[in-house]
């Protein structure tokens, strides 16, 4: 992508340091922004302030979420490397980058994953057995060993509900859960340079609600950028980088927020996830229909969730993840919430707006019939 060239004058400066203390009533709402040939401005307590975000990103993220067709749904980018808002795209009635609105479904097992790596008792090659547990999670499930094995790195990138219910039940405790979904962004606000909506969790203590709530059925609404700032930390190697996305006209500087796992779990995190878009969730997204990758020579590491709910009914559907998997440059979101039939998902997405970012021709239809969601992912 073209780089930034930052514009910095008296009248910005001003609103600058106005906006943070107007936007602490209320969290920023970024629906309108204007997009020049060389910045992106945007209203922030009143006034309007010059972002962080990339124009071409911003515009190319905002036709493929415009195709996409769903009714509500958000894209939300940044660079990795300092924390730095690239793309923020919202579709409904409200900002939906910052909105608590969808459950995390199946991203919530990327919290899940590093605290049980966390805890050293189990690794990625830990193989757990199970039999059911596709479609839902019952105590009688969760309690058979069945014939069907898994390690913990293929179920993350397959995102096999009950390996997680399970090796949750056995190792994890609720506080656990809680603290490592908090340090990840799943729960309460972000560190970003704006006031935004805190993501909301709720793990139950008993352990069959816990095991259930670990898999990512119904554990509370993640908003977009908090999905974007797990993925940005572990992208990090475990370090927690601020986001930021008003610009100050002086070259972006990485702010660190502390550390969210150690650099060894993070690398083991990075290698599961690099399975969802390999031979997971995403691998038929991120092939063209001739079988060739559809990101040549760029790894990408993610994670899919899909869960169906809500009133008016949604087929909610997840796409997080970051690229190049071994030098991060770019970690990315998507939400969409559609309607049970649908026209794209978040995996096709996301895939598209990494094509947009790296300057790759996009792929040409993938073979992914519009049909029912069946499997929560």
């Amino acid at each position: 992508m073209r780089p930034i060239r930052f514009i910095f004058t008296a009248a910005l400066a001003s609103a600058l340091a106005l906006a943070p203390c107007l936007a602490a009533a209320s969290p920023v709402d970024l629906r309108s922004i204007r997009v020049t040939n060389e910045a992106a401005f945007g209203r922030v307590g009143g006034a309007e302030v010059k972002l962080t975000l990339d124009p071409d990103l911003q515009r190319a993220a905002t036709r493929i979420l415009t195709n996409s067709s769903a009714h509500e749904g958000a894209i939300v980018a940044s660079d990795v490397r300092t924390g730095r808002i690239l793309a923020w795209v919202t579709r409904g009635d409200r900002d939906y980058v910052v909105a608590p609105f969808a459950p995390s479904a199946s991203l919530f097992k990327i919290v899940t994953a590093s605290a049980l790596l966390e805890g050293g008792r189990v690794n990625p090659s830990t193989r757990e057995c199970y039999e059911g547990g596709e479609h839902a999670i019952v105590p009688a499930v969760l309690e058979r060993r069945g014939s069907a094995c898994s390690s913990l790195g293929e179920a993350l990138g397959s995102s096999i509900n009950l390996v997680f219910a399970r090796l949750a039940k056995k190792h994890l405790s609720p506080p656990s859960i809680r603290r490592k979904a908090a340090e990840l962004g799943f729960s309460g606000e972000v560190p970003i340079d704006v006031n935004v909506a805190p993501s909301e969790l709720t793990i139950p203590d008993d352990p069959f609600g816990m095991a259930r709530a670990s898999a990512g059925f119904w554990n509370g609404r993640l908003s977009p950028l908090g999905a974007l700032f797990a993925m940005q930390t572990i992208a990090n190697d475990g370090e927690r980088v601020r986001l930021a996305i008003l610009d100050h006209g002086d070259p972006p500087l990485r702010a660190s927020a502390g550390r969210a796992m150690s650099v060894g779990v993070a690398a083991s995190m990075t290698r599961m996830l690099e399975l969802t878009t390999r031979r997971g969730t995403a691998a038929k997204a991120f092939k063209r229909p001739d079988g060739t990758p559809a990101l040549p020579s760029i790894s990408v590491a993610a994670k899919t969730g899909t869960l169906i709910g809500g009133k008016p009914t949604r087929m909610y559907s997840w796409f997080a993840g970051f690229a190049p998997s071994t030098k991060p440059e770019i970690a990315i979101t998507v939400m969409l919430g559609n309607d049970i039939r649908w026209t794209t998902k978040a995996n096709i997405v996301g895939r598209q707006v990494l094509e947009a970012y790296f300057g790759i021709a996009p792929a040409k239809a993938v073979a992914v019939a519009a049909s029912p969601a069946k499997r929560k992912r």
